[in-house]
Formats: C-alpha cells, structure tokens, sequence
C-alpha cells in the first residue's frame, strides 16, 4: 500500500468550480492507480486560483513547498506536482526526500520517448514562453517541435468542453502539418482532466500523452522502486529562511 499526493499548486476549491473539482480529480486519478495505491489530493490555503503567467507561477511556490514538508511528514510517499509548468519543482525537491514528479518534465520525457519531435497544446499565449523554457531546462528543447495555445483560459476550459476539445484538436492538427509533430502533449492540467486525450488520440493518430495519467503512473513506479531525487542533485538548504 502506497500512499500519493497530487498537490494543486493554487486555491482551486475556493475558485468557481470549488471543492467539487478537488473530489473529480482525486476520483480520475485513483480510477487510474494501481491496485493499492491510495491518491489524495489538496490544493493550496493561498495563491493563485489558476496558473497563467510566471508571476502566478512563483506565488505558489511557497504554499506547495510548506504542502510537499507536511505530506512527507504525514506519511506519504510520493508527490505529484499538479501544474504543466512544474512551478518550484527544484524547490520541492530540495525540502523532502520522497520523490516529486513535475508534470511537464515527466510529460516531455514521455512524449521523446515516442516519437521524433513533439509538440504542447496549452492553454494561453502567455505560458509558451515558459513552457519552452521549461523543455531547455528539462534538456528536449531539441525535440520539442511547437507550443501551440487554444487561447481559453485556465478556469473557462469546462464551461464547454466540446469548444475546447475543438481547440485543442485544431491546434494539435496544425502542430503536425505545420511543425512536423510526431506527438502532442497535453500542456495544462485542467485540459487533463477533461477526459479528452483518448478520443484525440484517435482521431489525430498519434499519440497524445496525458500528464496527469502518465505522471502518477511515473510516481508508482518511482516509489515501487525504492528511487527519489539524488540529494546530490537537489541537496537540503544549508540555511533556511
């Protein structure tokens, strides 16, 4: 038995879609967890209610570290960081000792591994630049073919999926006739949990990589073998603030 959590870096449960929204997500992701894993899920008690900007990025870094402590000492095992941006994910990783998976790095690892060059379909303008930093950062800058946007923000995505869904597809198509996209990966989280990747996998015919699903499946295997972030790489802080 192993126990995981999602962190929502931000305060989801006090935006429009609630706490309603937390118990979704925790339902998809432990309907797709191994057979004794248990997956919590908790968002942030300040921050950003949505992630669309570097600066909302690193306003939630401080919650989602004070998050990762306490969940090591609560006992569980492993930690998903619930932002495509992977927000502080060094941070996180400096604090505990049980692993942490970033979304996006584990998304764009994946996404390499199937294909030649791959490209993120994201939510706004306004996060392409990061994500493409992110993929320099994670060392696939090389792979990475395109971020394409849909242009709907964060907390307007489920107000009509079919829409999106739509975006996202047109974007995704673009991304291979016009970048030479072997791969799409799915840029924001919210977009992840909307239970579309499969569909578009389909009808696009070539893999879509889901980084929720694909980043609890990463973490399983992670704790299952006895692995964590080498404190060489991402050793304690001398000195804490």
């Amino acid at each position: 038995m192993i126990k995981i959590l999602y962190i929502v870096p931000g305060t989801l449960a006090q935006s429009e879609q609630g706490a309603e929204e937390l118990s979704r997500r925790k339902k998809i992701l432990q309907s797709h967890a191994q057979k004794g894993t248990i997956v919590e899920i908790k968002d942030l008690g300040s921050g950003p209610s949505s992630i669309e900007s570097a600066y909302e990025e690193y306003l939630s870094v401080p919650g989602s570290v004070e998050r990762a402590i306490q969940a090591e000492k609560d006992g569980y095992e492993g930690i998903i960081l619930g932002c495509f941006g992977d927000p502080g994910l060094d941070a996180l990783r400096e604090m505990v000792r049980i692993p942490v998976v970033g979304p996006g790095e584990t998304a764009m690892h994946i996404a390499s591994l199937l294909g030649r060059k791959f490209s993120i379909v994201t939510v706004l303008d306004s996060v392409v630049p990061s994500l493409k930093k992110l993929a320099r950062m994670v060392g696939l800058d090389k792979r990475l073919a395109s971020v394409r946007a849909v242009n709907i923000p964060v907390l307007e995505l489920r107000q009509n999926v079919e829409a999106t869904t739509s975006r996202m597809r047109e974007e995704s198509q673009k991304a291979i006739d016009e970048d030479s996209a072997d791969v799409i990966a799915i840029g924001c989280m919210s977009m992840a949990f909307m239970g579309v990747s499969e569909t578009m996998q389909k009808s696009l015919g070539i893999p879509v990589v889901n980084p929720a699903l694909v980043s609890l499946t990463v973490l399983e295997g992670l704790v299952h073998a006895d692995l964590s972030q080498s404190k060489k790489a991402y050793p304690f802080p001398t000195r804490k603030a």
